[in-house]
């Protein structure tokens, strides 16, 4: 019973793990075409020294379409592994890159830090790129299962 039990938890698991990361990756894409999803991608790239010379080339407009249209497209190719394990394999790549983009963020912008209380007390934005920790551990995870 209990190797039943633990058979049919990990199939659920692995399940909700992939798909649920296609849904919610594309659902964060659709968020980037909103323009205050371009004003926060705005905030977090001028305060990070990674990604703020991106805003020389790019409109934040245009860079919140690149990351919109990135998003959605790897939801949509780690969803396709039971028609195709390379292109399940590449939507995993291309989401750890857009979470590991989240990570650095994280560690690398004053944006993240409640001003005035420093650490722990997390702002708005803090909270918002916390989850990145997570989902980089999924999109890992649903890389290396569609090897």
């Amino acid at each position: 019973m209990k190797t039943l039990l633990k058979k049919i938890f990990q199939q659920v698991a692995q399940f909700l793990l992939r798909y649920g990361l296609g849904v919610v990756l594309i659902w964060l894409g659709l968020m980037k075409f909103k323009n205050s999803e371009a004003l926060q991608i705005e905030q977090a790239m001028t305060q990070t020294v990674l990604f703020a010379w991106l805003l020389k080339y790019l409109t934040v407009y245009a860079l919140s379409m690149v990351v919109a249209w990135i998003q959605i497209v790897a939801g949509i190719l780690l969803m396709l592994k039971p028609v195709s394990r390379k292109l399940s394999t590449w939507g995993g790549a291309m989401a750890m890159l857009i979470f590991l983009a989240g990570i650095l963020v994280f560690f690398t912008s004053g944006l993240v830090w409640q001003t005035g209380y420093g650490f722990p007390e997390l702002s708005r934005a803090g909270h918002a790129f916390l989850k990145d920790f997570i989902l980089f551990g999924a999109a890992a995870w649903c890389f290396s299962d569609s090897l």
